[in-house]
Parts: structure tokens; sequence; C-alpha cells
């Protein structure tokens, strides 16, 4: 919680942000730290931290040149220009369109490629008004751009806009499912959303806002009308979800590049919207009475250690990084039955202790190839090997695991092994 103010909540915010990198960095994983949506949780902005794996579940956007990423949630796109005044391609022609579920569906049967159609979603706004937003065929619609970009348009922050429910839109005047820009003049209290790449000249198919029925040729502004121009109710902006190939939203030239992550933390700020609701308040230093500013910080310690082994593998087993490996380094007896062996293990157990350094031991009876086939598998960041051979040369075998299953092992004399096991390991915590 933060009680000094925004620029508390900023400061620590910042600070908790610069912990995050820190932590993950430490735990040796290539990350990306990803402005977010906020979600239900809300607040006025958060970042997500996610482990770049392409088995992971979230897509990030990136751009090369600036650095900028955030998740498909919140991705901005850069400057695009409209048209909206371009002469009709031809007369509008409705086309019967029954039992067809879907945008590709419906373009196969009109054989208009998607990226040639306009997809129109409803949406209800507080205060009975209702908002259509209109993106290309082949785009999806970003429910919290819609919302941005409607409150502002209004002026108000505090407007509850979601996806319209079917009935209530129908009993507007909505033919859901083949809505089209024109209900705008058809349905009052309607505004109109544009997604720059829709607002383009060219052929267009569209619904027909009439069940069952598309039509072709769809022209801006001789069907939608001067209307366009009414900024009080259409608005040409950034309302869908960006994709690999759009302009970067801060570096002109630039296009996003897209990935894939595995989040593990996400923080954020709040503000007071909690403390107001629970009545949760503090004296400042002249007395009077103030909402808590408060943040939100998390770490999924669990998906951190996943995401680990999703990034750091090969096809033999896991390749721990050294700071959150279960153990430091795997001792394998090859003849544990031996007792000039077993001396061998607790003298290296006890040197690797001395540098901070945790160390498991595989006395089974079990034979090499299988002791070092499950070496390889749990991926233990180094592999000290007790054998005769080694022992003969007044020392043990020392493997490094990331360097692969098919990597030869060095003798490394009792003396010297702690210092070489730190030049590996870097210093325990």
């Amino acid at each position: 919680m933060h009680v000094e103010g925004p620029g508390g909540l900023n400061e620590t915010y910042d600070a908790m942000y610069r912990a995050y990198s820190n932590i993950f960095t430490r735990c040796g994983l290539s990350f990306t730290a990803v402005e977010a949506e906020s979600g239900p949780i809300g607040g006025s902005a958060s970042h997500e931290f996610m482990v770049n794996a392409e088995s992971g579940e979230d897509t990030i956007l990136k751009c090369p040149v600036s650095g900028y990423a955030a998740n498909v949630e919140k991705c901005e796109i850069g400057k695009r220009g409209h048209d909206l005044n371009a002469a009709p391609t031809g007369e509008l022609t409705e086309v019967h369109t029954p039992n067809l579920p879907g945008i590709d569906e419906v373009g196969k049967f009109m054989k208009v490629k998607p990226d040639r159609m306009l997809k129109s979603i409803v949406f209800s706004v507080s205060g009975g008004r209702w908002l259509v937003a209109v993106v290309r065929g082949d785009h999806d619609v970003n429910e919290g751009k819609v919302k941005i970009a409607v409150r502002a348009m209004l002026g108000d922050g505090s407007l509850t806009v979601a996806l319209a429910d079917e009935k209530a839109a129908r009993e507007a005047g909505f033919a859901i499912g083949y809505v089209s820009p024109r209900t705008v003049n058809t349905v009052p209290g309607t505004l109109l959303l544009i997604d720059p790449d829709a607002a383009q000249g060219g052929f267009w198919a569209s619904g027909a806002d009439k069940k069952d029925y598309h039509v072709k040729h769809f022209n801006w502004r001789r069907d939608v009308g001067n209307v366009l121009d009414d900024t009080t109710k259409v608005r040409i902006c950034d309302v869908r979800n960006a994709m690999a190939g759009d302009p970067s939203p801060r570096a002109e030239g630039a296009k996003l590049e897209t990935g894939r992550g595995i989040e593990v933390g996400h923080i954020f700020k709040l503000g007071t919207k909690y403390s107001e609701a629970m009545g949760l308040a503090i004296l400042d230093k002249d007395q009077q009475k103030r909402a808590v500013i408060m943040g939100c910080y998390g770490i999924g310690v669990s998906r951190t250690m996943a995401a680990s082994v999703e990034q750091n593998h090969d096809a033999d087993g896991i390749i721990w990084p050294a700071a959150i490996a279960p153990y430091h380094a795997l001792v394998v007896l090859m003849k544990p039955e031996e007792a000039k062996q077993q001396e061998a293990a607790r003298r290296v157990s006890a040197t690797l202790a001395e540098f901070g350094y945790d160390v498991l031991i595989d006395d089974r009876s079990e034979r090499p190839g299988v002791k070092f086939k499950d070496a390889d598998l749990i991926g233990l960041p180094l592999r000290i090997t007790i054998g005769d051979k080694a022992l003969e040369q007044g020392g043990v075998e020392f493997k490094v695991r990331k360097d692969g299953a098919a990597s030869k092992g060095e003798v490394v004399s009792f003396e010297a092994l702690g210092a070489k096991a730190q030049g590996v390991l870097g210093a325990a915590w």
C-alpha cells in the first residue's frame, strides 16, 4: 500500500519493476517485460513478465527498434492512413447468405476474401447507448481499446462498456451476425468506431442489417453519409488486436514482431479503486482523510520453475540454471559399495558445501549408463563422477550439464574442485 500520493505509487511500482527484472535475470531466464491490460483487477497500468518460450500461452508483440513490448490485449499500433471518401466500386448488392456461421464461410460463399469484408461488433454503453466497432474481416476487435476509445470520445472515464447482450441488441434493432456500419443511422443512440484498416476505399462486403443477408460494394461515404464527419458519433481509431507486420507505435518505419511467452509475474497500479470501495483510509499530515493508494505485485514461483524447464532443456532432459536448480551438483558413484569411493563422495560433498553449493549423491546400485542417463534427465548444473580412473589421477570427473550429454568431462583434483565449480556456477546465494 502507498500512502504518500501518486508519486509514492509510481516510485514503488518502478522499484518493483526493477526488482522483478533482477529476479528473473538472476534466475537465468530470457524474459520480456510487456505492457499489459489490467483486466478485471483494474488500475491505471500494469506489466507482465513473460519468459520467452515457443510453448508460451501468450502472444507478445515487440518493436525491434525501440524495444517496446506488449501483449495482444494491450499492444498499440502505429499510425495508419485512412480514406472514407473513395468512390464506390459498384451498386450496393444484397446476397442471400443463409446458415453461414462466420466470416470465413460467408467469404467463401460470396467469393470475397476476409480482408475485403467488414466485421461489425455491437457493444452496449452505460446510459442506454450503443456502439458498433468495425474492423477488417481478418482482424479481431480489441475490447480494451474499444473501452478506452469510447470513454475518450464521450469524455467520461467511468462509462461501462461491454459486448452487447444479443437479445437486447436485437430488440434495439441490430441484426446480430449481419450488422453493418449503417446502423449508426438506423439505431438511435449508436456510436461508430472504425479501425483505420477498415476505413479505406476499394471493394467491401458487409452485413446487410437483416438476417441471412450480406451486401457487396459497400461504400463508406455513399452508404453511411455525412454522419462520418460528426466526431461526437464517429471516430477512426485503433480498435483491433495488433499483429506481426503492423507499424510500431514507437519507431516510425519499424514493424512489430511476435513471439510467445509464459507469464511468471504481474504488477499493477491499483490506485484507490479498492481502498475507496472498502473505506480504507488514513489521515495525512494535515489530518485530512485520504484513501490509501494501492499497488499489487505477484510472482508465480511454480510457473517460474516450469517456464525455466520450457526454456532450458535439450533432447536428454532439463538444464537447470544454477540459481534455481534443486541441487547444484550430482555426485555419481560408479562403485557405491566400495569404501574408497564412499569416502571420495563425502570429501567432494564437503568441499562443495564449503563453497555454498548443495549436493545430491547418487549411490544407487545401478549400471553407469542408467545413472548417466538419469543425470542428464534431471539436469543439475554439474555432474561429478567418482570412478577408479579419476581417483588414480588424484581427482574426480567434472562435467557441465549445459555442455550437452555427448560432451566429455575432465579430471579435476580434489584441491581444485571448489574453485572449478565456482568458475562455472558463480558465487552461491
